[in-house]
């Protein structure tokens, strides 16, 4: 699985359904815009317009008013790093308001709109970022942050085909931009063309982006090319940088499985869930795959190991056996 649920193999385990090799994605943290947002996030309370200009559609912070007491500011630039700063403390509220003081001094700062989209698109608030990406764009058509941005969001999206071409974009003006590549190259996974895939996520580590996530998405893309051993070795350089991260193991474990190295599998299962399930997803990945004997025994094995988990266990079992039953009709 390529972060959130490019591939996941994890649900189709627990609700029975066969796991999708060119399954639709969540993008995470893999091909987040490269800004620190840190803090809480205020409940949003419109302000009035009077207070913010013809900019306080893009607001969903706390009132206004709060911000009354702030000194004015002298320039968009001023207002822009009072943004920045606010940014860096957490307060996002304080940012956006902020960066639409900029926008009210000179409406055409493509930044500010870029730098607006960035906090909705952490906040989860996809129309307003979606705004504020391509208004920034109508000011200027090449700026990366937007392009960016906006490639991400529509791939979030699945609208992939207006994805690549802001993407695109990118990566011809900067090369460098490894979240666009690394998007790129989701999107040539999804196309199921893994080569290219593969040569956008190597261009993104190259940029010096190279972080556990990305280094899961190349890890699957090898897997999916049908190259196991690349896929596990990548899988587990990727748990070099970030031995929690819990992605990688499923895959690892995923890739173990189709190895037939399957105590191994169990092993990596384990690292991130208990034993029971561990032999359960084991089992079911046996199953997808026509060792049903094989599978049986796991999903013994798990009821055996935990009776709370004896219910799913079961139900695989019997599924198994449906299927043994099949296999055998003339």
């Amino acid at each position: 699985m390529i972060d959130a649920d490019h591939g996941e193999y994890r649900g189709s385990m627990m609700n029975g359904s066969v796991p999708n090799r060119r399954a639709a994605l969540g993008i995470s943290g893999a091909i987040a815009i490269t800004v620190l947002l840190m803090g809480c996030v205020s409940s949003p309370t419109k302000p009035a317009t009077s207070e913010m200009g013809v900019f306080a559609s893009l607001y969903d912070g706390k009132s206004d008013v709060a911000f009354a007491t702030l000194f004015p500011v002298a320039s968009a630039a001023e207002a822009i790093q009072r943004g920045d700063l606010a940014l860096s403390q957490g307060d996002m509220d304080r940012a956006l308001f902020e960066y639409i003081r900029a926008l009210d001094m000179d409406p055409k700062n493509a930044d500010a709109l870029y730098k607006i989209g960035i906090i909705h698109s952490a906040r989860g608030n996809i129309p307003l970022a979606e705004m504020a990406y391509r208004w920034s764009l109508q000011e200027d058509p090449n700026n990366l942050g937007s392009l960016t941005g906006l490639g991400v969001l529509l791939l979030k999206k699945r609208e992939y085909a207006e994805s690549r071409t802001h993407l695109e974009k990118v990566v011809g003006i900067d090369a460098r931009i490894a979240p666009a590549q690394n998007a790129l190259g989701v999107i040539s996974d999804l196309d199921r063309d893994y080569d290219r895939a593969q040569r956008h996520y190597s261009m993104a580590i190259e940029a010096g982006a190279a972080s556990a996530s990305l280094m899961n998405n190349l890890g699957y893309s090898r897997y999916l090319g049908g190259n196991l051993k690349g896929a596990a070795t990548t899988f587990r350089e990727a748990l070099l940088m970030d031995p929690n991260y819990e992605l990688a193991w499923r895959n690892l474990a995923l890739v173990y499985t189709r190895q037939g190295h399957y105590d191994e599998a169990i092993e990596a299962l384990t690292k991130v869930q208990d034993e029971a399930k561990a032999y359960n997803d084991v089992g079911y990945l046996l199953m997808v795959d026509g060792k049903l004997d094989k599978a049986r025994s796991y999903f013994d094995e798990a009821k055996r190991l935990s009776p709370s988990f004896y219910a799913l266990a079961d139900t695989n079992s019997r599924r198994v056996e449906l299927m043994q039953g099949h296999s055998a009709s003339p």
